[in-house]
């Protein structure tokens, strides 16, 4: 049989990636065709993670598989920790998902922003490949919402790439970015072959740059500036809150005033007002596939690399932070077989995005996966659902941040390793930071906005005890003291993990696979066994960075067990961190008022 009809019932792919894209502040719910296309259509994962909270770590973890710590591509600015240049350095431009999709038979398109870094000079002498053909954002002007610079790439020139298309005065980026995509489906749903379209506009992201216009909120398109006036960030316990929250820095901001407050609720408003144009791409893809008779026969994933912090525990505009704002991002998935108007709470992440795609499109898993294929069909889900031993995603982060919108000169070491656990019977946040060795946990069951730190070393409000020196000494029935090292030593296998020791990490602590989950693990019999790793290799730093530098040394114990439980590096050294205030051997670039601008 001749190849095309071979591939012609494979399934078709759009994934739609925003950027920045909030979910804890209601995004979704101001996108009505997201809503009536994808949410009533599809099955929305209301518990999706971003493993890094920072858009190229994020992102070359979506389209390899990876955690950050495997792929090593830790910052978002070109030089050795991220970037263009890291990318082409670990060789990820030969190995990622478009490429394994056209080994697979499938046409690949792609258009918007695909990573930071991709200035004109690198792309012009080194493209994306893997695209059958694609039009990216390219250079100073990616973040710029009017006049956008494109690269256009085919298949026949990834080794000698076009120039980029600086021509697009007056055009609306997201609008230009639309307009791509639908060109690309038109061409697409004309052949036999199936395909994958990738659509990235830069939406929501922060405006960046002074050309033609300043840094500052995302700007709407002229037909949506004004449409939503006086809309407010949505109360929350952590927006904007009476009390300090958190560790570190965060510890001591001072509390928002009303200038700042009113610059949060502009920004929220320009934000969900330059969503609406996504949302009419979300309407004019299905409207195509619709049209061309394609639309049952094809999945749309729509997702975001990173969340997003306005005013939540005092915080400015940006990511950067373990907090759910920050890593809980939108995840809906619309198709063949999915179930309509259903929402889970099942844990997934990006790193189970690739997994999942080449699942859709019958291709063989790749064995350094960190990830696996997200449940997409009703038996699948209801299957994952009542599973004790899916409960489990974590967060790294290697790179500074800064405080300006709070007034706060610099950019401090943000470096942390976290843990989120989930069940019907407990909801976990569990985060070791680099500076002072700080630590937060939380019970997400009765502290969804992360306000009450409940570790024994959480910073004191006012008076001489903190929430466990009080008496809150339990999360979900289970005494602290004996939480605290199983958490700790899950926590030390995801920082170092690989492939299917971040499926399974508890079988790396019980190598006979009699313990799945937290609660099989706090059995009295593994006490002795906890106590010991935890007096002995706990999670800790002994070195922090704020340019995205990896250094194992200055990671503490890095779990390389097997099931047998072995250590290497340093075991964790108390007292002062050393902090490298200038940003390492590159220095910082300012990121300016609006907190996080990459």
């Amino acid at each position: 049989m001749h190849l095309c009809c071979l591939l012609a019932g494979k399934p078709n792919i759009v994934f739609i990636l925003t950027d920045d894209q909030d979910q804890r502040m209601n995004s979704l719910d101001h996108m009505p065709k997201v809503q009536d296309l994808l949410i009533k259509e599809g099955t929305w994962f209301s518990r999706h993670y971003a493993p890094t909270a920072l858009c190229c770590p994020a992102r070359v973890s979506i389209w390899t598989g990876l955690l950050a710590h495997n792929h090593n591509v830790t910052n978002v600015k070109n030089g050795p920790f991220g970037g263009w240049q890291k990318i082409i350095e670990e060789k990820l431009n030969d190995n990622y998902l478009p490429i394994w999709l056209g080994d697979n038979g499938y046409k690949t398109y792609y258009t918007g922003k695909l990573y930071n870094g991709m200035e004109p000079e690198l792309v012009e002498n080194v493209t994306a490949r893997g695209w059958t053909e694609a039009d990216l954002l390219i250079g100073g002007k990616t973040y710029q919402y009017y006049d956008p610079a494109f690269q256009h790439i085919t298949k026949n020139n990834w080794n000698n790439p076009e120039k980029v298309n600086s021509s697009f005065r007056g055009v609306y980026s997201t609008d230009k970015v639309g307009d791509y995509a639908y060109g690309y489906l038109k061409e697409a749903v004309k052949h036999d072959d199936p395909f994958f379209v990738g659509i990235a506009p830069v939406t929501p992201h922060s405006q960046v740059g002074n050309d033609p216009d300043p840094a500052g909120p995302p700007v709407p398109s002229k037909k949506y500036k004004g449409t939503l006036p006086h809309l407010d960030v949505p109360p929350a316990d952590n927006y904007a809150p009476a009390n300090r929250s958190g560790v570190n820095m965060v510890w001591e901001l001072d509390p928002l005033n009303d200038k700042q407050k009113k610059i949060l609720q502009e920004h929220y408003e320009a934000r969900t007002e330059a969503l609406l144009s996504v949302d009419d791409i979300v309407e004019g893809v299905v409207d195509i596939l619709e049209k061309a008779g394609k639309l049952d026969n094809t999945y749309i994933i729509y997702s975001s690399d990173n969340g997003f912090h306005l005013g939540h525990h005092r915080l400015g505009p940006g990511k950067k932070f373990a907090f759910e704002e920050d890593i809980n991002v939108p995840l809906i998935i619309r198709g063949p077989n999915v179930p309509k108007n259903r929402k889970t709470s099942i844990i997934t992440a990006h790193v189970d995005l690739s997994p999942t795609i080449l699942d859709i499109a019958g291709a063989k898993q790749r064995a350094n996966f960190d990830g696996r294929p997200i449940p997409h069909t009703a038996s699948a889900l209801n299957q994952r659902e009542t599973s004790s031993s899916d409960e489990h995603t974590n967060a790294e982060f290697w790179v500074g941040a800064s405080y300006k919108f709070n007034n706060l000169n610099g950019t401090h070491p943000n470096t942390y390793k976290s843990l989120r656990l989930s069940s019907p019977t407990y909801d976990i946040s569990y985060t070791v930071h680099c500076t002072n060795n700080s630590h937060e946990l939380y019970d997400m069951q009765h502290d969804a906005a992360q306000m009450h730190n409940l570790h024994p070393s959480a910073p004191l409000e006012l008076g001489p005890k903190n929430a466990f020196h009080a008496g809150t000494t339990e999360i979900a029935g289970y005494a602290t003291a004996r939480l605290l090292p199983r958490l700790d030593a899950l926590l030390l296998v995801l920082k170092s993990c690989k492939a299917e020791s971040c499926v399974q990490p508890w079988r790396e602590l019980h190598g006979d696979g009699g313990v799945g989950n937290l609660r099989e693990a706090m059995g009295a019999e593994w006490d002795g066994m906890y106590e010991g790793l935890y007096n002995s290799s706990r999670v800790g730093f002994t070195r922090c960075y704020k340019d995205g530098t990896i250094d194992l040394a200055a990671e503490g114990p890095m779990w390389r067990g097997g099931g047998r439980g072995e250590m290497v590096g340093r075991n964790q050294t108390q007292g002062t961190m050393e902090e490298e205030e200038e940003g390492g051997k590159l220095g910082w670039e300012g990121e300016g008022y609006w907190d996080d601008w990459e």
